[in-house]
């Protein structure tokens, strides 16, 4: 089996470095356990340095040379898509590991299954919150950016088709002033703003769409259209900050299946910490590779492939079957992964101690 991860030069290396060490716990726990279809499991793995070129270049090696079975990579979604480019070209079956552009599974390779989320999942999720939460009328300032009007438009086309009126502002992205903008939406009284701006370094625009509309006197709901809440996010904002919206795929703490209860417990012992969330998708996705060798009766990457469609088991977080809507991100994708909304009850608020106001499953 080869695992392909940005292990170094990469901003990705830390956290790519924690989904090894699950690679290499399951790998162990697997084969004190019999293997898989009764063999040994062996790790070959590369480091990509988030790298694209290097990511494929080694997808080809691990396959053309080292003679493994399944590629486990990714992790950023650059490296992702060389590698299930190889993975299609030579029908191995890869699973991709916390990666979240919508082209890895728009892609439909046959070859390539994720359990885990995709970019699709976010803005898709922000209507159904705005039900939940009851308003009525919501205001998008949305930067002129792919990610920025992307968003933005999404949250637009989704809210008025569940019944909110929904007022969407473009404004530069690297603005220093928002106030204008403020003053074209804020008048119409909105339940909520949206902002879809991203915490790029040098760009102000995310928070300053919190402090001067806090500063204009609106005491709505602020919802961001990521997570950017950090260091960074309360020295910008401080007391403006408190009661802002996010969406995020992690919660103050996992709820787990009695799969995941098993993963947590070994995970723990050998780590001496609780796992991460994507270390989580990490293990179901090794477990979905063990099922499907198992169901096939044979580690033959033609074998697996055919059966990857009709994956069925239970994960750690929820029982896991794949989606089949070719054409779509929707394919060879579990769809159960869930977005929360986190709510910063005090100044410093994250994740891990924030309040959740609502959990938005699937696509």
């Amino acid at each position: 089996m080869a695992v392909i991860l940005p292990l170094s030069k990469s901003p990705d290396s830390a956290p790519a470095k924690n989904v090894l060490g699950v690679a290499k716990l399951w790998a162990d726990w697997v084969n004190g356990r019999g293997g898989v279809d009764g063999q040994r499991v062996v790790l070959q793995t590369y480091d990509s340095m988030g790298n694209p070129k290097l990511a494929g270049k080694f997808a080809t090696r691990a396959v053309t040379k080292d003679g493994c079975a399944m590629l486990l990579g990714g992790y950023d979604s650059f490296d992702a898509l060389a590698e299930i480019e190889v993975a299609h070209q030579y029908k191995v079956p890869m699973f991709v590991n916390y990666a979240w552009s919508s082209d890895v599974t728009k892609a439909n390779y046959p070859e390539v299954v994720r359990i885990g989320p995709n970019n699709d999942m976010l803005p898709n999720a922000v209507a159904p919150f705005m039900k939940k939460r009851g308003y009525r009328k919501v205001a998008v300032m949305a930067e002129d950016t792919a990610f920025g009007q992307g968003l933005g438009e999404v949250v637009r086309l989704t809210a008025i088709k569940a019944g909110i009126d929904v007022n969407e502002q473009i404004f530069p992205r690297d603005t220093h002033d928002l106030r204008s903008t403020l003053k074209r939406i804020l008048p119409g009284k909105p339940d909520a703003v949206v902002l879809a701006a991203a915490d790029v370094a040098g760009r102000v625009a995310l928070f300053l769409g919190i402090t001067q509309a806090r500063a204009a006197g609106y005491k709505g709901d602020i919802v961001l259209g990521w997570d950017y809440i950090n260091d960074t996010f309360w020295k910008a904002t401080g007391k403006h900050g408190v009661g802002v919206i996010w969406p995020t795929f992690s919660a103050p703490k996992l709820h787990l299946t009695a799969a995941g209860q098993t993963f947590k417990q070994v995970f723990t012992k050998k780590y001496k910490h609780e796992p991460q969330l994507y270390q989580a998708f990490t293990w179901d996705e090794l477990n979905a590779w063990k099922w499907a060798v198992e169901t096939a009766g044979s580690v033959a990457p033609a074998d697996v492939i055919s059966v990857l469609p009709r994956i069925d088991l239970q994960g750690t977080m929820g029982h896991i079957t794949l989606s089949s809507k070719p054409g779509t991100v929707h394919f060879n994708q579990w769809e159960g992964v869930t977005v929360y909304f986190d709510q910063a009850t005090k100044m410093g608020a994250t994740d891990s101690n924030a309040k959740v106001l609502a959990s938005i499953q699937g696509s």
